[in-house]
Order: C-alpha cells, then structure tokens, then sequence
C-alpha cells in the first residue's frame, strides 16, 4: 500500500464513525486512552519529542518531512465537523493520518518494539464518538482519565486484546462498579 492509499484508507476508517457520545463505552475508550498515553509515551522517548501534552504529531517527530495530503485532510475535517466529532477529533485527525502516511513509506524503518500509537484512539474513536478534554482532564461521559503523568506510562503493562468481546467486558464490568447495573446508551 502506498502513502496516499495508507492515508485514504485511515481518512476512510475515520469518516464512518459515528461521533455521537453515547457513554456506555466510556470504560473501555478510558482503557483505549490510557494504552494511548502509554504507547505515545514510548514514542516520545524514543525520539526525543519534546511535548507536554499527550496529544501530538508523533510522525513529525520521527520524520517531519513525511506528511499526509492537505486535501485528505481537510476533506475528512469536514466530515467530522459535520458529524459533530468536536476540537480533541479535529485536532488528532490530521495526526493520524500523518502517521498512516509515514507507516506506509518505503525505506523508513520504524523500531518494531514500538506499537502503533494511534490504533487505540481509532478505536476509541469508533467505539462512539469522542471525547473532550478540560481541566487537565480527559473527559469521557461517566469518568475522566488525567493527562498529567502520561508520560510514566511508558513502563505500564500494554493492553493486550483490543476484540470487541474484551472491550465490551470492560464496559459491564466499569459499569457494575460504578453503578451497579450495565447501563445503556445515552
């Protein structure tokens, strides 16, 4: 696959989401999140970017000079906006597909040990909507994830299945725990 087919595909993949937040996946897009901060933390020192916030163009880090078509992008902006995926949307879309393009590129090497960093956001993405941050705070309908320390998630234990079977187990057990029954979509 190409660069420009690897961008087009993701863009593709991202356009279908439904981004209205419905809150009964909350615990596991907090799962998906924090695999996220942990696998960006791991790319961040890998390469030396230097970043504060744990939202960022990790594929000008590695390569700057690899980089998504504008017009890909600003096509699939238009999507989200249009389907209501909010500013934490906008704002990763033109990185995820910064980073498709650089995976796709012939002759770059990326280190193997270091997993996708982004296919946790795409599926906390596709598991209904956003989220929005305040506060220092990653909001995500019935609880919120901090941002502070994301970079200490380096060392964590990687989230190891991602199936829709694991990740719907984590929503009824979340569920349970916080309220003592599964809840339903908002």
């Amino acid at each position: 696959m190409t660069p420009d087919e690897a961008v087009h595909a993701m863009a593709v993949r991202l356009s279908l989401v439904d981004w209205e937040r419905r809150g009964d996946k909350a615990w596991s897009k907090a799962a998906l999140l924090k695999e996220y901060f942990r696998r960006a933390a791991r790319w961040a020192i890998a390469y030396g970017c230097d970043t504060r916030v744990p939202f960022f163009d990790i594929a000008a880090c590695v390569n700057s000079s690899i980089r998504a078509d504008q017009n890909e992008i600003d096509h699939l902006l238009e999507k989200i906006v249009a389907g209501r995926g909010g500013w934490n949307a906008k704002q990763m879309a033109p990185f995820i597909l910064h980073w498709a393009a650089l995976r796709a590129t012939p002759d770059i090497a990326l280190p193997p040990e270091l997993e996708d960093p982004f296919e946790p956001i795409v599926l906390l993405f596709e598991r209904g909507g956003g989220f929005h941050t305040e506060h220092g705070e990653v909001n995500l309908e019935w609880l919120s994830v901090p941002t502070s320390g994301w970079r200490k998630r380096a060392d964590a234990p990687p989230m190891l299945a991602f199936t829709p079977e694991v990740l719907d187990e984590i929503d009824r057990a979340g569920s349970i725990a916080q309220f003592g029954h599964v809840i339903e979509p908002l």
